[in-house]
């Protein structure tokens, strides 16, 4: 069955640009994956004020959760469904008609208002929150006292969507609470949430079958000895307390599984807590400490532990460790309880500021301060990398004090290019555990201090800066270093040099060297294997090596598990002391020693003339060219994807043509745009890092419309829609313009690749605007702008919003509601038109008459089927097919034994199968030689690409580099499928798959029905 979720008045949904959270939800009811629907998990209603139609079709419905939602009243076709239990703690429920067999949770002041229309008896939760009044709350006690009302489940808390309440009931609450808990042996779960009672309850020590308690945001001075002596507790939330500690008796919760310590002062984990041996769930998150000790080991039931990995005080493991999870923990300690100790004592030096400020000439004078100033050096083109190491007193943390190591502290000096074309690439190499230097020449006066002091801040998650300004001729420029410190929390100090005559060089350097050595980072532990890994990777002289190689020297320096020497090499990775991509098929061969060679090649596209004059368009013999050297040889197919990888080009489909959207033209093409009611969205960013346009234009290339594309903006098209992005940086803003057309997938497309992007600076803050449509604003140049947050505030209150330039009140959910509402005209084939269905299939083969007569007979009912051999080919084409496998569309897989070993089908199989929803979207036919249900005849598939991958491989040894253009990625995909074959078979096997007889022989009629719950068709 497919529900027409579209029929639900106004919802205001959080994420707009996403797929509808409440279609999935409704949808996996419809198809029988779940039996419940919670309504406040994802919307907050508007106006009406009434339970979705759409949930009337779902027969199959048998519990309401509706806890968020807003309604105010449930309809009587609801008492129609087989719904067995409903929970409207935190609904304003204020109608709803008889349901005698329904069981209930209810607030405590709804269970009073409804006494004549609900049993006691068939209560199993309620809930106090700050809106229930005395009458309320005696009522709760007078039937737990009368033993007409027996809870599994009560809560005290402050309700969703109702943050900023606040308890003028809580003297009541306080006054009958330890007699409603006494009254209520039988709790399985019991929570204080949001209520600063200030106190834990003294009769909850004896709910001896009491599983689950939250006692968040409470508030008590301590937490009582007893608490973890509860017989059957099994979950704990203490989160968002003031905790600095908890009692020894923590130890005893031996049934304990979960336990939630977030948002508390604790320095350290709790000793006890290593005793929990069942403890599966820790989450920390929000909390001071400053390791995760070696005896986490002891928790070998641990699967989730939550820690935010970006705190300063969280120091160890190191957290290019930590942010890898859990598992990458345990890891790091077995290999130290193993190889022992060692400490860090490196670091990066980034020296950034504009061209010709004297970056270099202060690099090379860290090292050598007699290194004489030479007027007529050149600009650093892209990056250059040194190498500077000084004797250092390293201070190491220890359980039993704080001792001093001396050793050579080693620091990598990274010089940026400071010309306007490097400054969007040198972003993805501005990481954190650094210091930096911004060097402004004081004659010229042209540094864009803002500009340095806000990106660094954003990319640095709050390094170090120190600026420099290089005196030339004795000139200064004054800064106002008070307000800039204000703004700025990370700028530790300004200092002035000249580097004609060194005058301030000794106390620049001093100061930068007790920057590098008071970073957070230097002297945390590491196994000692690691730092002998990064030694022999040291005195390795050569640009790269291959990843066997990587695991070679980790084997020699005591190595035995190829995942530990992988996180080895993503800790290296990390920290910029070698380049590798782990996750990339083709980059992950390649081990980089030397970063700055390989940002050397892609920065000599960049700069190269004819590239340049050819607007950022080139080819193979282009690469060929600037890459000439044999070093280059091996390696040219890697640095493209490396390109690739730091957004720098994208290949032209269906050409062996690349562009760099840095180097388009600035001038805007001519391109058509009459569309009328088109819509207009605005992302307006605090700081607004370069070149994010650029980025937008990689991601989605597949996508821009013929030519028009150029530095700034660009157009995308997807079968009737079109958006229209332009980049206004000097407004820190992009305009996004949308045909009213398919206008939601279009911004579905956009947003989601924008906010990947967005995803890569930690700390960026961006505002989505919608401009008001009132007759004022759709005439003015500029109109105002509501930002989306206040839309949503507004539209869920059901209230209009005023405009602040014609004062009329505007319709807050109608402006939403035109950004992702179905559009009209029937352009959307789910809402209102025949379902969209693909086939991928071997053609030439048995397969083609079948397809012909399945889309006959699919077509017949009214499901459009679209064939790959119409619409798909290989490559690049593929991506657009793969954006049109949106939510609700599905593909019919027909395997058989030349399907298997198409390198082409493989390949669309291997993207759709990375999708989440791949078991609900893929319906296999199974011909008679697809061997898969048997597990040897699926090994010999595997073992099919192993070979196919090696007899390649050999191939391309015995043919020169030049000769191998775009081969290279012949043998990733061959080893993309080896890798996921196995799996997408075992998949395939284990689903309710039919074979080609029975579909046919049934007239497709099985097959259609489980279509048509999918994507919708006429069910007659």
């Amino acid at each position: 069955m497919h529900v027409d979720s579209h029929r639900y008045g106004r919802w205001v949904v959080d994420d707009w640009a996403s797929s509808s959270r409440f279609e999935q939800d409704i949808q996996a009811v419809a198809d029988g994956r779940s039996d419940t629907l919670d309504l406040g998990r994802s919307y907050h209603y508007g106006a009406p004020r009434e339970l979705p139609a759409a949930v009337r079709q779902l027969t199959g419905l048998r519990t309401l959760r509706l806890g968020g939602s807003g309604l105010t009243a449930l309809p009587g076709w609801l008492a129609e469904l087989p719904v067995e239990t409903i929970d409207a703690r935190g609904c304003p429920l204020q109608e709803m008609p008889p349901m005698p067999w329904v069981r209930w949770a209810l607030d405590a002041g709804k269970l009073y208002a409804f006494r004549r229309l609900i049993d006691p008896g068939r209560v199993y939760g309620a809930a106090i929150g700050p809106g229930d009044d005395a009458p309320a709350i005696a009522h709760l006690g007078r039937l737990i006292g009368e033993r007409r009302l027996s809870l599994t489940e009560l809560v005290v808390e402050t309700p969703r969507g109702m943050p900023s309440a606040t308890w003028a009931n809580l003297a009541e609450v306080d006054r009958h609470l330890d007699e409603l808990i006494a009254g209520l042996p039988r709790l399985r779960m019991f929570g204080i949430v949001d209520c600063p009672l200030g106190r834990v309850p003294e009769p909850i020590r004896r709910l001896r079958h009491l599983s689950n308690l939250r006692l968040s945001a409470v508030l008590p001075e301590e937490v009582p000895d007893w608490l973890f002596e509860l017989p059957a507790l099994v979950a704990l939330d203490l989160s968002h307390n003031r905790l600095p500690r908890l009692p020894e008796t923590l130890g005893r919760a031996q049934r304990l599984a979960e336990l939630d310590l977030s948002y508390n002062p604790l320095r350290e984990i709790p000793d006890e807590v290593w005793q929990l041996e069942r403890l599966a769930s820790l989450d920390l998150w929000g909390c001071p400490i400053q390791r995760i000790p070696a005896e986490i080991l002891k928790l070998t039931a641990l699967t989730d532990l939550r820690v935010d990995e970006t705190r300063p005080e969280l120091t160890v493991p190191p957290p290019e460790v930590t942010a890898r999870g859990l598992d990458a923990i345990k890891s790091y300690w077995t290999q130290e309880r193993a190889s022992g100790m060692d400490y860090l004592s490196e670091a990066k030096l980034l020296i950034v500021g504009e061209a010709g400020a004297g970056k270099t000439t202060l690099a090379k004078k860290i090292l050598h301060p007699s290194y004489p100033l030479n007027v007529g050096e050149g600009s650093t083109q892209g990056i250059a990398v040194l190498s500077w190491r000084f004797a250092s007193a390293v201070r190491i943390a220890e359980a039993d004090g704080e001792r001093v190591l001396e050793r050579d502290f080693r620091v990598n000096i990274w010089d940026f290019g400071g010309q306007e074309i490097y400054h969007s690439t040198h972003q993805f190499f501005l990481t954190k555990r650094s210091v930096y230097v911004l060097v402004s020449d004081e004659r010229k006066e042209d540094t864009d201090f803002r500009y340095w002091l806000e990106v660094v801040n954003l990319l640095s998650d709050g390094s170090p800066l120190i600026i420099v300004q290089n005196r030339k001729q004795g000139r200064m420029q004054e800064l106002d270093v008070r307000t800039l410190r204000q703004e700025y929390p990370n700028l530790v100090a300004t200092l002035s040099v000249d580097l004609s005559d060194n005058s301030g060089l000794g106390p620049t350097i001093a100061r930068v060297r007790r920057e590098l050595e008071l970073l957070p980072h230097i002297g945390t532990a590491l196994p000692k294997t690691w730092q002998d890994v990064r030694m022999a990777l040291e005195a390795d002289d050569r640009e790269y090596i291959t990843e066997t190689e990587f695991f070679r020297i980790c084997e020699d320096h005591g190595f035995t598990r190829q995942t530990d020497m992988k996180q080895l090499g993503g800790f290296l990775h990390d920290l910029g002391i070698c380049l590798y991509f782990q996750e990339d098929p083709l980059l992950s061969r390649t081990v980089v020693l030397q970063p700055e060679w390989g940002t050397g090649a892609v920065y000599r596209v960049l700069d190269d003339p004819q590239i340049m004059a050819n607007r950022g368009v080139f080819d193979a013999d282009d690469l060929r060219r600037i890459w000439h050297e044999p070093i280059y040889e091996p390696v040219r197919d890697e640095l493209v994807r490396l390109m690739a990888k730091f957004s720098l080009c994208f290949r032209v489909r269906a050409t062996d043509r690349y562009v760099a959207p840095q180097l388009l033209s600035k001038v805007r093409p001519t391109y058509p745009w009459d569309e009328p009611s088109d819509l207009t969205l605005r992302y307006l960013y605090d700081v607004m890092p370069k070149g994010i346009v650029h980025r937008l234009i990689v991601e989605l290339h597949d996508l821009i419309e013929d030519e028009a594309v150029w530095h700034t903006g660009v157009v995308f098209q997807y079968e009737t829609g079109r958006a229209e992005v332009i980049e206004d940086y000097r407004r820190r803003r992009l305009q996004i313009r949308l045909a009213a057309r398919n206008s939601r997938v279009m911004l579905s497309v956009v947003d989601r690749a924008l906010n990947m992007i967005h995803k890569s600076y930690p700390d960026l803050k961006v505002e989505r605007l919608r401009p008001c449509n009132c007759e004022a604003c759709v005439a003015a140049e500029e109109p105002t702008m509501f930002s989306m947050r206040e839309l949503v505030d507004f539209a869920r209150a059901g209230h209009p919003i005023q405009c602040r330039t014609s004062h009329q009140l505007v319709d807050a959910s109608g402006l939403l509601s035109e950004l992702w509402q179905p559009d009209d005209g029937g352009t959307s084939r789910r809402a209102s038109g025949p379902g969209e269905v693909f086939v991928s299939y071997k053609w030439g083969g048995d397969a083609d008459d079948m397809v012909d007569e399945m889309q006959g007979k699919l077509a017949a009912r009214g499901l459009v089927v679209t064939r790959d051999r119409d619409e798909l080919r290989y490559r690049d084409p593929i991506q657009q097919f793969m954006r049109r496998l949106g939510a609700g569309k599905a593909v019919i897989v027909l395997l058989d034994d030349a399907y298997l070993r198409s390198k082409n089908c493989m390949f669309e199989l291997t993207e759709v199968a990375d999708r989440e929803d791949f078991r609900q979207s893929v319906f296999p036919i199974v011909l008679p030689d697809a061997n898969i249900f048997d597990p040897i005849g699926r090994l010999e598939y595997v073992r099919y690409w192993e070979d196919k991958r090696v007899e390649l491989d050999q191939a391309m040894r015995a043919v020169g580099q030049e000769n191998l253009q775009g081969i290279r990625e012949e043998l990733d995909l061959y080893e993309t499928i080896r890798n996921a074959i196995a799996r997408i078979t075992d998949v395939l096997a284990d689903m309710n798959t039919l074979t080609a007889a029975k579909h046919v022989g049934g007239d497709f009629a099985e097959l259609y029905r489980a279509l048509g719950e999918k994507v919708g068709g006429r069910t007659q």
